[in-house]
């Protein structure tokens, strides 16, 4: 045992000592965790921080004290006790200040310890939706805090790459790219920045320069530009939010790409169960411009496979074989987004696809509305005139395609990383995505050409 190791379970120990009324110890834990892997912290160190946790769920028990989310931040904790994800517990409380952030992170750093690992999990996701505005909070709003959270995500991606171009790379910094790559990473991620930044960030980026040549907005002077912005809550979301299973540089990538996604799903599926609401409510301008909006997202966050196919091929094959269990294909994000736009055809419902997500399985299965479903019903009701419905089935049909250049791009990412190897988990790999090509989220829309 290091030096290291032995002020950091000491450090745990004066922190349980305390009765978690001290700061969480965050940053020798993850400096560890980072040095290490995830799979691979000791016995000895899980344990001491499953006692940790233990603490933290008896002072639970007794907490009368209130945590409020920021709506429109990226999991910005906001407690009484100020803008630190720090909470005062009540009279069954340890102490008198409580770390309302270290029970979630705890949760997702303990996740193999407690043979619960999975997609979510290894995404951190729990961190990550903490703060998020309702699904009923209104598609700006839910826009907004999609393109805070991509921002937040990117640009703490850039700042670690540029440590090592500047050759003071930090872990995990095995396998490191070199600099060709790494400016090419950076362009990328920039790509997909822009357009949030151009919505979010007055004066960051130049529209007429993105117009004209997405991605030359300089990397650092954007990133710089986001992270000047940050609560003390998102530091803390950043520093929490990236727990590799192994030693590999580009892990850190990977997730963040990942991450990246699930907030744009997200974004996607409230925004379309509004559509659903509104078309029910006849107005069906007002849905195409919705269903026209998710189109528009889905669109921008196309770079970022450009992004993860910068990821090294022989990175990916080594750190994956620590991701066991935990497969892409468990994204309920992306199944909740796919079963709003129709409903999924049984044997797509019986599949590993659903059955991995079985609360989204179970949703569809009580009838979830749809938007092409909504749309049928009202063309059937007789008042939906030719010119909206044409109007609901171009957005829809729009949104259509870009899906299909998101399947197709993710076809081709995953037989450049994976060839003809399973999955993430043990799933079919480049085999199921070759098979749900085909496979489209209007079937009917496509078929029905007008309102007769």
């Amino acid at each position: 045992m290091t030096a290291t190791d032995t002020a950091l379970r000491h450090e745990l120990s004066d922190w349980c000592g305390s009765g978690g009324a001290e700061e969480f110890p965050y940053d020798g834990v993850i400096d560890r965790l980072r040095a290490v892997g995830k799979h691979f912290l000791d016995e000895e160190l899980l344990s001491l921080l499953a006692e940790c946790r233990t603490l933290l769920l008896e002072a639970d028990a007794g907490d009368t004290g209130d945590v409020r989310a920021d709506a429109d931040g990226a999991g910005d904790v906001r407690a009484d006790a100020g803008d630190t994800g720090r909470v005062r517990a009540g009279t069954g409380g340890a102490g008198g200040v409580r770390d309302a952030h270290a029970g979630p992170f705890l949760d997702v750093l303990l996740d193999k310890f407690d043979d619960r690992y999975d997609y979510p999990s290894y995404t951190a996701l729990a961190l990550l939706r903490r703060g998020a505005p309702g699904d009923r909070a209104g598609w700006e709003v839910l826009r907004r805090h999609r393109d805070r959270t991509v921002l937040l995500l990117l640009a703490d991606l850039i700042g670690f790459e540029r440590l090592v171009l500047d050759g003071t790379p930090c872990d995990p910094r095995g396998m490191l790219p070199d600099a060709l790559l790494l400016n090419k990473r950076l362009r990328l991620a920039v790509r997909v920045m822009e357009p949030a930044a151009l919505r979010a960030l007055d004066g960051a980026v130049d529209p007429v320069a993105v117009a004209a040549t997405p991605g030359r907005t300089p990397a650092g002077e954007l990133a710089d530009a986001v992270l000047r912005t940050t609560t003390a809550g998102e530091r803390l979301l950043l520093r929490t939010s990236v727990q590799p299973v192994y030693v590999l540089h580009d892990e850190y990538l990977f997730l963040r790409v990942l991450q990246s996604f699930e907030a744009t799903f997200a974004f996607m599926s409230a925004t379309l169960d509004e559509a659903v609401r509104t078309l029910r409510a006849e107005q069906p301008g007002d849905a195409a411009a919705l269903i026209a909006a998710v189109a528009d997202v889905l669109r921008e966050s196309l770079p970022l496979f450009s992004l993860l196919a910068t990821m090294q091929p022989e990175s990916f094959r080594l750190f994956r074989q620590f991701t066991e269990g935990a497969s892409a294909i468990q994204s309920e994000g992306y199944k909740t987004f796919e079963s709003y736009c129709s409903t999924p055809a049984r044997a797509r419902l019986d599949s590993s696809a659903f059955l991995s997500v079985p609360d989204v399985r179970g949703e569809v299965l009580a009838g979830r509305e749809t938007v092409q479903g909504t749309w049928e019903d009202v063309i059937s009701s007789g008042w939906l005139t030719e010119p909206d419905a044409a109007a609901v089935r171009a957005a829809a049909l729009q949104l259509e395609a870009v899906h299909q250049r998101w399947k197709q791009t993710h076809y081709r990412l995953a037989v450049r990383m994976i060839g003809t190897r399973t999955g993430t988990g043990a799933t079919e790999g480049v085999p199921y995505l070759a098979s749900v090509i085909s496979q489209r989220l209007f079937p009917a829309m496509e078929k029905q050409p007008a309102v007769g």
